[in-house]
């Protein structure tokens, strides 16, 4: 049994599944998922569990190569803007090509987040010592 860290079993089975250059996605509760991509669906209620705490899970489990954002969320939701920026140097796209590229996603975490354009594409690397 794992003591700490995520304990999500379907979401570790999707991680540990990832191989270089997969994409996959950390949502809010409201963006677009095209049928026939899998949601792993982590949201309880509007605004819980918020996109930072997640995505930060996510992060301390796979290495990420490369980051996307939509453009809009610089104007639209700052705290998220500062975190894609910050932690992840995520290229901020027009949402339109965002959302076009999450159909070519492994799976999209969908989170309760409830603020605007807490969204995140992400490219699996390889951890190489």
């Amino acid at each position: 049994m794992r003591t700490s860290g995520l304990i999500h079993a379907g979401l570790l089975a999707a991680l540990t599944a990832l191989r270089h250059t997969d994409l996959f996605a950390v949502s809010d509760s409201g963006l677009p998922t095209p049928v026939g991509v899998p949601v792993i669906d982590l949201g309880i209620s509007y605004g819980f569990p918020r996109f930072e705490p997640i995505l930060d899970l996510i992060l301390d489990e796979v290495t990420v190569e490369a980051a996307w954002g939509s453009r809009d969320v610089a104007d639209q939701n700052p705290e998220a803007a500062a975190l894609l920026s910050g932690r992840l140097n995520a290229e901020l796209i027009d949402h339109d090509d965002f959302k076009q590229r999450i159909g070519a996603c492994r799976f999209v975490v969908r989170t309760g987040e409830a603020r605007p354009y807490a969204n995140v594409l992400l490219r699996a690397g390889v951890p190489w010592l």
